[in-house]
């Protein structure tokens, strides 16, 4: 064992692939733990299709590039800044990005070290991005997070902004597919609807943030995680009937069934409410329709809400739906969401 010869190198590079290896596996399925104040949930990937680079336009345009190339084929990073418009400095910042989550791998030593090529991983990431472009609730949440995110950056001032103005940036594109202008009125009804965003009331329509809507990008939670937040209350003392310790003078008791949320019956009832005049109605029809969608939408809202009214006003909207001869984008992504939140409340 005297002349055995330990290749250095060779251990070097196990331990940087291990640690490659992690690194990738935390980001898929990264570690969640409480957090004080406001009790976030963590979403838990209703889609099951992981968490991955989707939600960086940059990241994935580029490794969409790359995925493009000849098999086992070599694209120097010049090449993607002259084709994709992007300054060189920061087409490397994206590729070290990308190499350390094992998504493409350099040339090496003996080549240009500029110049990168897909992984195995990298081509199944292609695909789980591909999967993600077709699913609708996701691209729906990446435009409602997405669209909030860019109004704060561009207006966190308040001052009235045009939406249209999102669909032209790079961040309107949602794992390598741009956003529609439909999948846009449906984020600013969701968000509308939930006090995010406000409407400035002009023509052309503008809209704002609101100071919730600053809270929710300044806490760093989805949309939807900042809505489904739990918020403390107050804490009392009881011994038989009488409070003994509390901040309020006044204790009312309500009994309700915590399990039974239908604010998503809501947020549709919004959307038809706001998309309406794009199917294609007749004025009388257009009517009926929103009429039905305000019913819904008081339903949904009630305090005490009754499942039975809801399933009811809900059947009434998709009937009127359903019935709508021309078909078009916005009435198909409307029917989607109506079919999601539906399962979402009432499950099947």
């Amino acid at each position: 064992m005297a002349g055995t010869k330990i290749d250095q190198r060779a251990i070097e590079k196990h331990v940087k692939d291990i640690n490659k290896a992690y690194e990738r596996a935390f980001k898929k399925y990264p570690i969640t733990v409480p957090l004080g104040g406001r009790s976030f949930t963590a979403s838990a990937g209703a889609t099951g299709l992981g968490v991955g680079i989707e939600q960086d336009p940059q990241l994935v345009r580029y490794l969409i590039w790359l995925g493009q190339l000849p098999d086992g084929g070599f694209g120097e990073q010049a090449s993607y800044a002259e084709h994709s418009d992007t300054p060189l400095e920061d087409v490397a910042i994206l590729a070290a990005e990308l190499e350390r989550d094992g998504l493409i791998d350099p040339m090496g030593t003996f080549g240009a070290p500029d110049a990168y090529r897909i992984t195995k991983d990298g081509r199944v990431e292609l695909r789980r991005l591909a999967k993600l472009r077709s699913e609708p609730a996701a691209r729906h949440r990446y435009a409602t997070d997405g669209f909030l995110r860019w109004l704060y950056a561009t207006a966190h001032d308040r001052c009235p902004t045009d939406p249209a103005a999102f669909l032209s940036t790079t961040e309107s594109y949602f794992a390598g597919s741009a956003l529609s202008e439909t999948e846009l009125d449906y984020a600013l009804a969701r968000l509308a609807n939930s006090g995010l965003v406000a409407d400035a009331g002009t023509q052309p329509k503008t809209v704002a943030i609101t100071l919730d809507g600053i809270d929710c990008v300044l806490s760093g939670a989805t949309v939807s995680d900042y809505l489904n937040r739990t918020r403390p209350g107050d804490y009392y003392s009881i011994t038989g009937t009488n409070v003994v310790a509390g901040s309020q003078a006044k204790v009312e008791q309500h009994n309700h069934n915590n399990a039974f949320d239908p604010s998503v019956l809501r947020e549709f009832a919004a959307l038809v409410q706001q998309l309406a005049p794009t199917y294609g109605l007749q004025p009388g029809e257009q009517a009926e329709l929103v009429h039905d969608a305000e019913l819904l939408g008081e339903e949904a809202s009630r305090e005490t809400a009754e499942p039975g009214r809801i399933r009811a006003a809900y059947d009434a909207v998709m009937g009127r739906l359903t019935q709508i001869g021309t078909a078009s984008a916005a009435l198909t992504t409307t029917l989607q969401q109506g079919q999601q939140a539906y399962s979402t409340v009432f499950g099947g």
